[in-house]
């Protein structure tokens, strides 16, 4: 039996079948947010560094979404060796009242309870901007009607007796910013657990929601539970005395792009000598990208 396809008229009407608009940066090449980062290397193998210079990537340029609207950034640290490790402090998104010296559920529930605050500050704001511009350009004589149809107005403006927006308290942020949360070195503290009930892994599963992006720097890869491992889509590999734990466990995740061979080759590419070589795997576009240190893209060839 032969099967031919023929060609019909009709059912070429594109459809737009997605809400999304999520801001990215100006530069083509960084990763796409929303991720979650797993940085994997042993101790002085540059994931900080390396982890730190994407970040200050996405400070040089700017963060837009579909509506050309440009969002800030703000990064948020927790880490127990912050004092000891002076690179944090290139970041100018990073604010003394962002870093966090050790965690728990309730300071990380906290953390992402001030997140949500910060957007309902700006909807507010904005709510309250937006009337009161209303308000200020409808004649006299229709302000009535105005709030007849429009009751909402009315209770928006007398939160703060009808003052001028900018007399009012102003929102930490213009726009929504774009949250990176750096985990750096938390192995054995409950963001890693193994409990059944882990609030690391609920907002991984849910961080576009919440504009976040999840950094975790780790010595071992086998001290990260396989739910949160399997929850990202953005590798930093630095270099290890054996390989075998990385590249076996790692493996799966670009199997359907490399061979076990190629992607051992291409790792011992990226890391092999240079003094902090990393391997990046990058998962957050349309199709799967290597990098070695944010510096060079590899390209495998068959």
């Amino acid at each position: 039996m032969t099967i031919i396809e023929r060609p019909i008229n009709g059912f070429k009407s594109t459809l737009r079948n997605s809400k999304l608009n999520y801001p990215q940066s100006t530069n083509p090449n960084a990763p796409r947010f929303f991720f979650n980062m797993l940085s994997v290397a042993s101790r002085g193998g540059s994931k900080t560094y390396t982890m730190v210079k994407l970040i200050k990537d996405y400070e040089n340029h700017k963060l837009i979404d579909n509506d050309g609207i440009i969002h800030p950034l703000r990064t948020t640290l927790i880490s127990p060796t912050y004092d000891a490790n002076p690179i944090f402090k290139n970041l100018k998104s990073l604010s003394d009242d962002d870093i966090y010296s050790e965690y728990n559920d309730d300071i990380f529930q906290n953390i992402m309870d001030d997140i949500e605050d910060v957007k309902e500050e700006i909807k507010e704001f904005k709510e309250y901007k937006d009337a009161y511009i209303l308000v200020d350009k409808t004649p006299k004589k229709d302000i009535p009607n105005l709030f007849k149809n429009n009751p909402n107005i009315f209770n928006i403006l007398e939160k703060y007796d009808y003052q001028h927006y900018k007399s009012i308290p102003q929102p930490r942020y213009n726009e929504m910013p774009i949250n990176i949360i750096i985990m750096d070195d938390l192995v054995g503290s409950d963001a890693f657990s193994n409990k059944s009930k882990s609030l690391l892994t609920y907002y991984l599963l849910r961080n576009r929601h919440y504009m976040i992006s999840f950094c975790m720097l780790v010595q071992n890869l086998k001290s990260v539970p396989k739910k949160i491992r399997s929850n990202c889509n953005l590798y930093i590999l630095g270099k290890f005395a054996s390989e075998k734990v990385i590249l076996q466990d790692l493996y799966e995740e670009i199997s359907n792009v490399l061979t076990e061979e190629q992607f051992q080759e291409i790792y011992n590419h990226a890391v092999k000598d240079k003094k902090y070589g990393n391997f990046i795997i990058d998962n957050t576009g349309d199709v799967k990208r290597f990098y070695t240190n944010f510096e060079k893209e590899l390209i495998v060839e068959n």
